[in-house]
């Protein structure tokens, strides 16, 4: 049995209609990809500042050495200069710590260390050269 003309003149006008939405699917999917293109960025072509602002770093205790002074915990990450300010006597280390990281002024720590202010930097340029000595040994 042959397909009358209406039959055929609808199947025409269906066929033509998909094809239609066909075209304009596929023209949408390549203008989204081409507008992916122009807005975003591979990570590999981000500037390395902006990745380390992505980046979330977990920290913990156990990746730190911890001394205490004047009722702060100084938390040191780098193992070997925790083992080099684990060779100074404690007032040397102190001293060293408080001027650095607790960032006091040597007439604080002179008053501290009930020491005068030049023994404070005498101490300090001692056990700087002691940890300089400490560390280039190790290497």
């Amino acid at each position: 049995m042959k397909p009358s003309d209406f039959q055929k003149t609808v199947q025409c006008r269906f066929e033509s209609c998909l094809k239609k939405v066909v075209r304009h699917v596929v023209k949408d999917y390549q203008q989204g990809l081409k507008r992916r293109k122009d807005k975003e960025i591979p990570f590999c072509e981000l500037p390395e500042i902006v990745v380390e602002k992505l980046a979330v770093w977990d920290e913990y205790d156990s990746d730190y050495t911890f001394f205490n002074v004047c009722g702060n915990d100084i938390r040191i990450c780098d193992d070997e200069l925790a083992e080099a300010l684990k060779h100074l006597s404690e007032r040397n280390r102190e001293n060293l710590l408080m001027y650095y990281f607790l960032e006091m002024s040597d007439t604080e720590i002179a008053k501290r260390q009930n020491i005068s202010r030049s023994g404070v930097f005498q101490n300090r340029h001692n056990s700087l050269e002691l940890m300089k000595k400490i560390l280039k040994e190790k290497r």
